[in-house]
């Protein structure tokens, strides 16, 4: 018995020494050895990326964004466009869910620089809907 064991940490070293996942072994009909091993999986760690500081200059200072204050679809198509100045209280369209449309007010007074989401587009809560650049009220 101590020869077979012997026999079967060989097979197991020439196993991992080879890379290999499978060996068979047989010395007569009653004695037949197989062994697997699973394939190692690989563990990808991300290398962490250092992203350079972005200087923030004033004119972005006043930027502010209108995030989506529930989820559906947002139209906007005739009540604002980019260019456009708005103030506080204004509507910028509206979500509209399951039947049900809920007006999006203007949080910011200022000129709109972008609308970030096409009319009819899909929102989720708090996604950003408008750039604006804020001007005093």
């Amino acid at each position: 018995m101590k020869k077979d064991e012997f026999q079967i940490e060989d097979l197991i070293s020439v196993l991992s020494e080879c890379g290999l996942t499978e060996i068979s072994y047989e010395e007569n009909e009653n004695l037949k050895i197989k062994i697997k091993k699973s394939p190692q999986r690989k563990v990808v760690v991300p290398k962490e990326v250092v992203q350079p500081v972005k200087e923030i200059s004033k004119k972005e200072d006043n930027v502010k964004n209108i995030l989506s204050t529930g989820i559906g679809k947002y139209f906007y198509e005739n009540s604002v466009k980019v260019g456009d100045k708005i103030k506080v209280g204004q509507d910028l369209g509206y979500i509209h869910v399951m039947g049900l449309k809920t007006p999006l007010k203007a949080t910011v007074a200022g000129e709109v620089l972008e609308i970030t989401v096409k009319d009819g587009g899909v929102v989720d809560y708090g996604k950003v809907l408008l750039k604006v650049k804020a001007t005093a009220r």
